[in-house]
């Protein structure tokens, strides 16, 4: 198994996608639990909100984005 600086080198761009993509699902779930725990309420609305705007944001980064750029720029 390659390290991560190899791993890199040769392509840069799925393990900076890849490592991005791990830390926001981390941060995700950590802030889903934190915010399970306060329950739905007005002050927790937005945060409610940025979890659902960043999961969609995964989504569509891994669903459409990348797919895109490996056919026509990779």
């Amino acid at each position: 198994m390659a390290s991560l600086g190899d791993q890199f080198r040769e392509a840069p761009v799925l393990v900076s996608v890849s490592l991005g993509s791990l830390l926001a699902c981390v941060g995700l779930f950590f802030g889903t639990m934190a915010l399970l725990a306060l329950g739905y309420t007005d002050g927790t609305r937005p945060l409610w909100l940025a979890v659902v705007v960043v999961g969609i944001a995964v989504t569509v980064l891994w669903n459409v984005l990348y797919p895109v750029y490996d056919e026509y720029v990779a």
